[in-house]
């Protein structure tokens, strides 16, 4: 007998089926009661289709050997279910249980593809609310590796928002403009309502890529870890790689750093074994350039107590969203507290905007693409504008393995068609724009020997905490798009040091998150467990608190030994949290616990997760630093990376702090400074020649 899955031919003559233990077994985890049990709500369907479960195979042979084993004369399945829950408790903290534990949750609480396992009806999610039809971007076409040609005024590596901006800026000033994505030309369905390789939930492979033949190396406390593009999103690196980047797929937070987040150094001095700088540009310098990342990207919000630190030029285009109960509970606790409050501001179009439907709600934005095109970012603003000009080629499937600077023009090599049988370009352009994240852009310019010794060093993101608590009524039902209220009290506040974080309501979590990682005292299987997911699992509650995370030079990416599908250098990563750093995670905990308290929750307690410190993270950044000086920094105030003619950083790589919020708004503002600059210091085929 053999036990298979993933849709794997049998040996020859081998008796093929799931044993009857463990169909058994399947429905002890999650009991038939009004609603159906693990099997028949679909665990029988997800161990028939799915192609990732080589890995529990053995396991749950094992598991089917060892109950019938127990159950003495009578096969398990034959057990009255009380004596089969006796026997499964005996061994229900062994691996071979947990290995059906975790199956059994995916087959029934996970959304994916062709599938709509029972387990989504029972906590009452839909994927796409009733009535809508979901609808795609028109991305910008492929050239296609027989379209490209061999020069151009500026090649740009990577679609995401500092690439698209730059594409955009280049090309409405008549620079002609070859955008180079790594990823495949995949529409917005493939991206969403699959709970199993979502970029933020990826279980197995992630949609977001970059698939096989990428391999990075952690750097751990414990040893060095080799991971490829399709392992542990979470410690590979959780940036998207996709058309649109991270924006495709982002819950769209749109937040102004505060004036103190460009001048730390100066405001905390720099803490032993940190590098803590000032940026080489003040906010006021920003301001015009944050008033035109919000104009053209899209934000909806409103000016109030989130704003009172951040003059502007005017207010967002767009209304904030709506209200909900979560904001209503948090607001009037914030109001005994004393504290300020408001929407959070949101790169989605809370009303129809720029020939674009409003958000249609749906419970799953965050690290999924929007089903009606109302989620706003590279891929259907800057990079549809830049096409309309004529100027724009945008080549996917395609990866650049190496940048070339030069006195009279730059290059890259380009392996085209990468999914297939790959074609190898060149192609000479008179500037090269890098704008491959905080961990790509890094890796290729050190394998392209560009950069001083800062380049690739201070590596860092930001500091998380989630404090979680029961209230006496459900307050965040799936309806998105997620976080709805913020204060933000406590950042550069002297509640909190070293510039402390924003807190947040958290985002309603995914089914398959709830029931793998349960309450404190709620079973972890059986009856008790399901009966909490359809009742009690809704009265759950939490505040999410997102800080300053204080740079290292010591973290960083380095090349490593591993190569990758061409040869070339993977990343290595190692990313250690500096004392400072904890102090403001706590910090956030302490008053993330009181804003609950305030709110009339109960039990409430900080979650701690297992993601480790040498993750690259999602909000990775500071890798090609900017500077007034080579001394302290990878690049100049512009993005050229020092000792370079004819290469810009126009990334996140360039923030040498990251502040207290999501960063993609700055990544934008800092585009447009940069790529305004470089078309203005770009006369008569002169790129890159002034400072």
């Amino acid at each position: 007998m053999s036990v298979r899955f993933c849709g794997s031919a049998p040996p020859p003559g081998a008796a093929v089926h799931v044993p009857n233990a463990i169909r058994a077994a399947v429905d002890r985890v999650i009991p038939a009661d009004r609603w159906p049990g693990g099997w028949e709500g679909g665990v029988d369907a997800y161990l028939a289709d799915s192609p990732d479960l080589a890995w529990a195979e053995p396991a749950l042979a094992r598991l089917a050997e060892r109950l019938d084993g127990l159950a003495g004369d009578r096969p398990f399945a034959d057990l009255p279910p009380a004596r089969q829950d006796e026997l499964l408790r005996g061994i229900e903290h062994d691996d071979d249980f947990a290995a059906l534990r975790r199956v059994t949750f995916e087959g029934y609480y996970a959304a994916r593809e062709g599938a709509a396992p029972a387990g989504l009806d029972l906590v009452g999610f839909r994927a796409v609310p009733v009535g809508v039809t979901p609808v795609e971007p028109d991305l910008v076409p492929d050239v296609g590796p027989g379209g490209v040609r061999r020069s151009y005024d500026a090649v740009v590596i990577g679609s995401g928002p500092g690439g698209g901006v730059a594409a955009q800026l280049l090309t409405e000033a008549g620079r002609s403009v070859l955008v180079i994505e790594r990823a495949a030309r995949v529409p917005n369905a493939a991206l969403r309502g699959d709970h199993l390789r979502g970029k933020r939930n990826a279980v197995y492979r992630p949609t977001a890529g970059p698939g096989a033949g990428h391999p990075r190396v952690a750097i751990l406390p414990e040893g060095d870890r080799v991971l490829d593009g399709t392992d542990d999103a979470w410690l590979y690196g959780l940036n998207a790689d996709i058309m649109g980047g991270g924006t495709r797929i982002w819950q769209g937070m749109a937040w102004r750093f505060m004036p103190d987040d460009f001048r730390m150094r100066s405001v905390y001095g720099n803490p032993d074994g940190a590098s803590l700088v000032d940026w080489p540009v003040s906010y006021d310098e920003m301001e015009p350039y944050y008033f035109r990342a919000e104009q053209e990207l899209g934000v909806a919000g409103e000016e109030g107590a989130l704003t009172a630190r951040t003059p502007r030029t005017a207010g967002y285009p767009m209304p904030p969203f709506g209200t909900e109960p979560a904001r209503e509970l948090l607001a009037d606790a914030a109001d005994r507290l004393g504290w300020g409050w408001g929407p959070i501001p949101l790169a989605l179009n809370s009303v129809p905007h720029a020939g674009r439907p409003a958000c249609v709600r749906c419970p799953q934005c965050v690290g999924h693409a929007c089903p009606v095109n109302a989620k706003n970012g590279s891929h259907n603003t800057f990079l549809p504008r830049a096409a309309a000009t004529g100027n724009l080629d945008v080549l996917y499937d395609s990866e650049v393995v190496e940048v070339r600077d030069g006195a009279d023009r730059a290059a890259v090599t380009v392996m085209a068609g990468a999914s297939g049988t790959p074609v190898e370009l060149e192609v000479d352009a008179e500037v090269v724009v890098v704008a491959a994240g905080a961990v790509e852009t890094a890796r290729l310019l050190l394998a392209s020997g560009i950069g001083n010794d800062h380049m690739g060093r201070h590596l860092h993101d930001h500091r998380f905490v989630t404090m979680l608590g029961t209230v006496q009524r459900p307050v965040k039902p799936y309806i998105g798009p997620g976080h709805s209220v913020a204060t933000l009290d406590h950042v550069h506040a002297e509640t909190i040091p070293w510039g402390g974080g924003v807190l947040v309501d958290l985002m309603g979590l995914l089914p398959l998150t709830w029931a793998s990682n349960p309450l404190p005292g709620v079973p972890r299987w059986g009856a008790g467990h399901k009966s909490w997911m359809a009742g009690d699992r809704a009265n759950v509650f939490g505040v999410f608190g997102m800080g300053q995370e204080v740079p290292m030079p010591t973290s960083r990416v380095t090349l490593a030994d591993v190569r990758d599908r061409w040869g070339r250098p993977g990343a290595a990563l190692r990313k250690l949290v500096h004392r400072a750093s904890v102090e403001v995670e706590d910090g956030m905990a302490v008053h993330g616990e009181e804003w609950l308290l305030a709110a009339g929750a109960g039990d409430v307690f900080r979650q701690r997760g297992t993601a480790t410190a040498s993750a690259a993270g999602e909000h990775s950044c500071g890798t090609a630093r900017m500077g007034k000086d080579p001394a302290d920094s990878a690049t100049d105030p512009f993005g050229r990376p020092w000792g370079s003619r004819r290469i810009v950083v126009c990334d996140s790589s360039l923030h040498p702090t990251n502040g207290s919020v999501n960063p993609t708004l700055t990544i934008v503002a800092n585009a447009f400074r940069v790529a305004e600059h470089l078309v203005s210091a770009w006369p008569a085929g002169a790129a890159g020649r002034t400072a």
